[in-house]
């Protein structure tokens, strides 16, 4: 009897175990894949005549919601007449964001490597530089065309870059 008395009680307990085993909901929602996100862009400038000008920079980036995303990029820049030329690089880190359909807003990183040559004197340095700035968007949500002005709140004395930069380019997928 006592047997018996424990094997129904293990059974309710079973039972009031189950009843309370709730089913996970399915979310219609799809799930968010960083690779489906992703977007590319940058700028490319030449220039020729006294001076010979060329600047690339491509960059990649991953959208983490409609109006926000942040990458990495690649900076290049060469500048040169005779007997001079400078030449910078380096990587850059960026937040885009599209608060509004035609207005962008970005912040980046750059880390520069230069290298200044004049006749048989060359020099070569780094510096950072903290750029923040906006400015106007053609396009749609898969891409378009901007065009920013940006500051660079280091403002290290051994750059040789404008404050403020301009900056156009075009963006694919954001």
């Amino acid at each position: 009897m006592k047997a018996l008395a424990i094997v129904v009680f293990c059974f309710l307990g079973l039972l009031d175990g189950v009843a309370q085993y709730v089913a996970p909901e399915v979310s219609s929602k799809p799930k968010w894949l960083w690779h489906e996100n992703l977007f590319y862009g940058g700028g490319l400038g030449l220039g020729f005549g006294n001076v010979t000008a060329v600047n690339a920079n491509p960059q990649v980036g991953v959208r983490m919601t409609k109006h926000l995303g942040a990458g990495v990029g690649f900076d290049y820049n060469f500048v040169g007449r005779t007997g001079l030329n400078i030449q910078t690089f380096g990587p850059s880190a960026f937040v885009r964001a599209k608060p509004l359909p035609f207005l962008v807003a970005q912040a980046e990183y750059v880390h520069v490597f230069a290298s200044e040559r004049f006749n048989t004197i060359e020099a070569k340095y780094n510096f950072p530089m903290f750029l923040l700035g906006g400015g106007y968007f053609s396009g749609t949500e898969n891409g378009g065309f901007f065009m920013m002005l940006m500051w660079d709140l280091i403002g290290d004395p051994i750059s040789p870059f404008p404050d403020p930069m301009f900056r156009a380019g075009v963006s694919i997928g954001f």
